[in-house]
């Protein structure tokens, strides 16, 4: 587009010269004036040159744009989340049934203690405050099991609750029970009872365990 631009401009300078050279000649003519001998294609010459010259001066003004956005490097990370999820510190290990295995034969109302051995595996201490709690299922009567002293990582621990079969029920009957830190917050295994009622054992009882992130 700048071309065409320039390409008309130096017709017209071409034109306009040509006009006043023949003006100028006709003064003279009318004066009886002796022009200096000077071609037409001269003339135009001159003017393309001085048309050419100011088109120069005029981009040689015009500022230059560079970018200087930089690539990110392979190693650059983009959309990447800093705040990454701590896991809790606290920990319970499911070990063994020390009483009562799952599907144990009950009658109704008979009193029981159930008892599992736990393991803390976390990287802090259990304190006081700390209780096993029911989270679903049938608590037959048990009461949350508070813990009464400290217990440290690696450290096994038995926990007890007593409880009684259900009376207005046959079948099975079991409840689920979870730890939680001081406060009120689960963590560690999920620990289960579960007792069968009106009917016999039938072969080894086998412990079960739902494990479930703290």
């Amino acid at each position: 587009m700048l071309q065409n631009k320039t390409s008309l401009a130096i017709i017209a300078v071409s034109m306009l010269a040509v006009l006043i050279t023949v003006l100028f000649s006709v003064r003279a003519v009318k004066q009886n004036i002796q022009l200096p001998t000077v071609s037409v294609n001269q003339i135009a010459s001159e003017a393309v040159a001085t048309f050419a010259s100011g088109l120069t001066g005029t981009t040689e003004a015009m500022p230059t744009y560079t970018s200087t956005s930089t690539p990110l490097s392979p190693s650059t990370s983009v959309g990447t989340d800093s705040n990454s999820p701590t896991p809790s510190c606290y920990r319970l290990k499911y070990v063994r049934d020390v009483t009562i295995p799952d599907n144990t034969s009950m009658t109704p109302a008979q009193v029981f203690t159930k008892t599992w051995l736990v393991e803390n595996s976390g990287l802090c201490a259990w304190r006081t405050g700390f209780k096993l709690i029911l989270i679903g299922g049938d608590a037959m009567g048990g009461s949350p099991f508070n813990l009464a002293q400290t217990a440290n990582p690696g450290d096994r621990i038995e926990i007890s609750v007593k409880m009684a079969a259900p009376t207005n029920q046959t079948g099975s009957a079991q409840g689920t029970w979870r730890m939680t830190d001081d406060n009120g917050i689960l963590f560690g295994d999920a620990l289960t009872v579960v007792i069968n009622l009106g009917g016999t054992n039938t072969g080894t009882p086998q412990s079960t365990i739902a494990t479930t992130t703290p």
